[in-house]
């Protein structure tokens, strides 16, 4: 069985995959049980992530109904039997964690973040490479009614742009430069102020005989960081950029930042 949290909420058991019925209030219910897979989950905190501070009345009488309906649509796919649990105080998703996208995820960018720091790169590469293979897009989608809800969602999409600016610094580091380039261009249009995303692209360019598109990058950038925010470029985009400028090319491949 695996739960998936990124993009389309779905269960998928026996290569059938089966979508949590629509309906905001019903699909935050489940939220906020993947959020916190194996444990008992409170009625407070149940209601704290459907409603926040503009909680109905009668709130567990409801929150009674919207598990009863997802008990409903599990016993329907005759896959998942017993999946939610009723505990002292709250409920409970019976499930091993790594049963659940991004727990698999989460696992997945520990492990690779001391092989990166200790020079496995190839180890350090397979396992962010894991992770992204997880992302089918963003955590709990269309989700975030409630300041709970909206915090645990920025943090995880947050944690994805984190992974995949590490996976480019291992990249880089294992000199894969040619393969990033189309890939940053897109970030970079996508994140137009994500200052670690237009390094990358400049010492990419660069390391590709490419100088004059990486002066470009940066020129854009502080560009739109001028224009709409009355600021400089961070001190690493600038340090990238004053060693294009001196054509330090081996101070560009010691910028390994992981």
């Amino acid at each position: 069985m695996s739960i998936k949290t990124f993009g389309a909420l779905e269960l998928d058991s026996q290569d059938t995959v089966f979508e949590i019925p629509s309906g905001t209030k019903l699909r935050s219910v489940w939220a906020s049980l993947v959020i916190d897979p194996g444990n008992t989950v409170s009625m407070e905190t149940v209601a704290d992530i459907v409603w926040g501070s503009n909680q109905p009345k009668r709130s567990r009488e409801s929150i009674h109904v919207y598990i009863s309906q997802l008990r409903s649509f599990l016993d329907s796919c005759g896959h998942f039997p017993g999946l939610i649990e009723t505990r002292a105080g709250g409920y409970r998703l019976a499930v091993n964690k790594l049963d659940v996208d991004w727990c698999v995820f989460d696992d997945a960018v520990k492990n690779a973040r001391p092989k990166a720091r200790s020079g496995d790169l190839d180890g350090a590469w397979e396992d962010f490479e894991v992770a992204l293979a997880l992302y089918r897009g963003p955590f709990l989608s269309g989700l975030s009614d409630s300041p709970l809800l909206e915090a645990a969602v920025d943090e995880m999409n947050e944690g994805y742009l984190a992974c995949l600016e590490q996976r480019n610094e291992v990249m880089l580091a294992r000199g894969e430069v040619a393969p990033l380039i189309g890939e940053l261009r897109k970030l970079t249009r996508q994140f137009p102020v994500r200052e670690t995303m237009h390094r990358q692209l400049m010492r990419a360019l660069y390391l590709s005989e490419r100088q004059i598109e990486a002066l470009e990058v940066y020129n854009r950038l502080r560009h739109t960081l001028q224009g709409d925010y009355g600021v400089e470029p961070g001190r690493q985009v600038r340090s990238v950029h004053q060693s294009i400028l001196e054509r330090d090319c081996e101070a560009i491949r010691e910028m390994i930042l992981l």
